[in-house]
């Protein structure tokens, strides 16, 4: 694992729910039951404050680490993404998002790529992109906060075609199905496994959640009209939950144990 990707599951599954900052010598306990050592979590805490999605401070000897404005939106949304159902209800319509950035300013027409994978969307042409999902208001935000200097319009209209053939074009769901497949696949062994200490029921949850949050960067969480028959990624889903509440009364007893706010 990464130490920033474990980072924010950490966070969302736990230090949110608690005082939203956790101390580094607890932070680094809890990491480190993942093989990661003391200098790998501090250069990947280092990196997350230089991304400007963590903030430190320093309280006598210890550091102690929170998420920046900019953290808490990208933590705020993916939780909602991991823990909603799956196949939500659609309104039929289309959110379009045209921007115009300057050649100069390649670095962050990337970046604005990055947030619009993020929330799901898809490139239907150059500096054009589109989702079915009403992301209006994180485009509204992102617009704010990355194209102040440029030229940004955000449409929301209806398809005159065949959707499911937009859908096809634009999302290569049959990979997605592939990977949840393969989470399937790894997770559904640990259905009937035997009961297990504190930590090793921590370790089970938080590495449950660290995979299934990987779908967060490849699946654009299309609403159910636009999905395809019994799609597979409802049925990662319910392995997902009932494994999470299985392993959550002991995971949290060990979380109680080590955290410091």
């Amino acid at each position: 694992m990464r130490p920033q990707s474990l980072f924010f599951t950490l966070y969302g599954d736990y230090i949110w729910n608690y005082d939203k900052t956790i101390f580094l010598p607890s932070l680094i306990t809890l990491m480190s039951q993942f093989g990661l050592t003391q200098q790998a979590i501090r250069a990947g805490l280092f990196r997350l404050g230089q991304a400007g999605l963590v903030k430190s401070e320093r309280i006598g000897k210890f550091s102690r680490y929170s998420l920046s404005p900019l953290g808490i939106r990208h933590l705020e949304d993916g939780m909602r993404r991991v823990y909603e159902p799956v196949g939500h209800p659609w309104d039929g319509l289309w959110r379009l998002f045209v921007y115009t950035i300057a050649e100069s300013r390649r670095e962050r027409r990337d970046q604005v790529r990055r947030e619009l994978q993020w929330h799901g969307m898809a490139p239907l042409a150059r500096s054009t992109w589109i989702s079915p999902n009403p992301v209006e208001g994180a485009l509204r935000d992102m617009t704010v906060e990355f194209l102040s200097e440029d030229s940004a319009e955000i449409f929301i209209s209806r398809w005159d075609g065949d959707e499911s053939d937009l859908v096809r074009r634009l999302w290569n769901l049959a990979r997605v199905g592939d990977a949840y497949s393969q989470f399937i696949d790894e997770w559904l062994g640990y259905a009937q496994e035997e009961v297990l200490s504190n930590a090793q029921a921590f370790i089970r949850r938080i590495g449950l959640v660290h995979a299934y949050r990987k779908f967060l960067n490849i699946d654009p969480n299309l609403p159910r009209d636009l999905l395809p028959h019994e799609w597979i990624g409802a049925r990662a889903r319910e392995l997902f939950v009932t494994l999470h509440q299985r392993w959550t009364p002991r995971a949290d007893s060990y979380f109680k144990s080590v955290y410091e706010p």
